[in-house]
């Protein structure tokens, strides 16, 4: 399939934004436990994928494509532990950080069956995903991994579908992602209320917030799917792991106020600094002088 390099890198700048955003309607609202949030916030997402399916002329549901959604659900459940304990910037830099190094490396390298991607200046790519997580912290490492293997499902689908001659695009799989995402969360839900024995923590002020951010990261993560498919996930993955945490640690500044301080904004304003080199030195591998 061609790729459009233009249409790629707008997706993702579109992806990284919303990505940031994505927990922004709900730091004003009791989360508690997050799981309530988890399951309504999947419900804006297929409100979402309802739309695409329509878009894209109602593609079948893929049942290995629906295992994303499992990969992310699982994920985003323990992310609201995270974000709730160790503040929203924070918490989002250091699940991201685990999310680009296993992302990147399971094409980089070929591994778990994805197509073995490499770009035109090996040594600028490298030297960029290396730069990016410099300074990082490896935390989050379950987390992480549940991210960055989010599309291995659907990358094992598109080279099938290559193979067959036939006309799915990433695009037609996200309805699928977004079924997997529900079901995975309401079966999250249902343990989790057992657990508490039917006195699960439900707060009703969450609801629009929660279906709200759904929206958002839907829109991310469609955005993800498009960019993806034209950047190459080597180039792909590393940039959208790493440039939302950028948006989330300027909410955290500028909205929530939880850096404050010469010394803090300046360790921050260098740490942008470092993952602005590593994602403009990934982009510019892609580009074929």
């Amino acid at each position: 399939m061609p790729q459009d390099v233009v249409v790629g890198v707008s997706a993702a700048v579109i992806s990284a934004v919303a990505y940031g955003s994505t927990y922004v309607p709900v730091r004003w609202f009791e989360i508690g436990d997050g799981l309530f949030f988890q399951w309504i916030m999947c419900i804006g997402q297929i409100l979402f994928g309802i739309v695409v399916l329509a878009t894209v002329g109602w593609p079948p549901v893929f049942p290995l494509a629906m295992l994303s959604g499992v990969f992310f659900a699982s994920g985003n459940a323990l992310t609201v532990y995270i974000m709730d304990g160790i503040g929203m910037a924070v918490g989002s830099l250091l699940w991201n950080t685990i999310t680009c190094i296993i992302g990147w490396a399971v094409t980089r390298f070929g591994i778990l069956g994805n197509p073995q991607q490499l770009p035109h200046h090996n040594v600028m790519n490298i030297i960029g995903v290396i730069t990016v997580c410099i300074g990082a912290i490896l935390l989050t490492l379950f987390v992480g991994s549940l991210y960055g293997n989010m599309m291995t499902p659907i990358n094992y689908l598109m080279i099938k579908s290559a193979q067959t001659d036939t006309s799915f695009t990433n695009s037609s799989y996200f309805f699928s992602y977004c079924i997997g995402a529900l079901l995975t969360s309401t079966v999250i839900f249902m343990i989790y209320s057992l657990i508490r024995f039917n006195r699960p923590f439900i707060n009703p002020d969450l609801i629009l917030p929660s279906i709200f951010s759904g929206i958002i990261y839907a829109t991310a993560t469609y955005c993800f799917f498009l960019a993806n498919e034209n950047l190459d996930q080597t180039i792909a993955y590393p940039i959208l792991a790493k440039a939302p945490g950028i948006i989330v640690s300027l909410w955290a500044v500028f909205l929530f106020k939880e850096i404050k301080g010469c010394y803090d904004l300046t360790k921050l304003s260098v740490g942008i600094s470092i993952t602005i080199t590593g994602i403009s030195l990934i982009a510019i591998s892609k580009i074929q002088f």
